[in-house]
């Protein structure tokens, strides 16, 4: 019987950006690899913010994505 990944490392985030004609906007997917579930994007989500240059967009989406995986550890869905 195999053992489900649990924790951090059953988690894919994959942040970027890109650049529109506002300026640099944080991209990012958050996938729970256990059953594919896509956590982030999501129906209805926030739109991510304007940042000032593309480092600062990548780090961004990274943080906040690490953010979304701490809380579906803690809830799951």
């Amino acid at each position: 019987m195999q053992q489900s990944k649990r924790g951090a490392e059953n988690y894919e985030v994959a942040a970027s950006f890109r650049r529109t004609m506002g300026g640099i906007v944080p991209t990012l997917k958050v996938i729970r690899l256990s059953d594919k579930r896509v956590i982030y994007p999501f129906r209805g989500c926030a739109d991510m913010p304007l940042c000032e240059d593309a480092q600062s967009a990548k780090n961004f989406a990274e943080v906040y994505g690490w953010q979304l995986v701490n809380g579906d550890i803690a809830v799951p869905e």
